[in-house]
């Protein structure tokens, strides 16, 4: 007798299905004080590698569908968080503005030392007098150029209190600058 063998057909899956949510967020979360320490050398300030660590998981969210493993997850994020942290050096650099009234007579001079300085005095001044919102709003409308109602939604405030702040964050640079003999 001839007896006929049933042949099973298993499909394999070529594709890995992705990562899902819980994986992702414990895998960051696993990463998360080694990524902080790496954004806060890179960017010499803790609330701003927080801030990067959050883009940068922002980021990856966007992307979760592409993300397969927890090695690439892990891959992804040191990834991420390096070019977050660029990101915020380069716009740093790129957009260096003073709006001081007082600053008005050496700014226009042509004198660009005198501008160099006037400008490391000031930033000496916001970065050792003025509490960390104070410098978010000052950094954000004065440098980024952003406007009070996005200000006021990203800080989680009203556009009078973005705008209180920015008004005492000034006063406070201004008072500072004249008692400490730069006129």
């Amino acid at each position: 007798m001839l007896q006929t063998a049933r042949v099973c057909v298993y499909t394999i899956e070529t594709t890995k299905k992705a990562m899902d949510q819980h994986q992702l967020t414990s895998t960051f979360l696993r990463l998360r004080a080694g990524l902080g320490r790496c954004a806060a050398r890179m960017l010499g300030d803790d609330d701003a590698a927080d801030d990067a660590l959050q883009d940068a998981f922002f980021r990856l969210w966007q992307r979760r569908d592409a993300i397969k493993t927890e090695k690439d997850a892990a891959g992804l994020s040191v990834t991420a968080v390096r070019h977050v942290a660029l990101d915020m050096l380069r716009r740093r650099k790129v957009r260096i503005a003073v709006s001081m009234d007082e600053a008005g007579d050496i700014a226009a001079s042509d004198d660009v030392d005198d501008r160099e300085e006037l400008y490391a005095r000031i930033k000496s001044i916001i970065d050792k007098h003025l509490s960390p919102r104070q410098q978010a709003v000052l950094r954000m409308h004065d440098i980024e150029g952003m406007a009070y109602c996005d200000i006021a939604e990203e800080m989680g405030t009203t556009q009078e209190n973005v705008r209180m702040i920015l008004s005492r964050a000034r006063k406070t640079i201004r008072e500072i600058y004249k008692n400490t003999g730069y006129e």
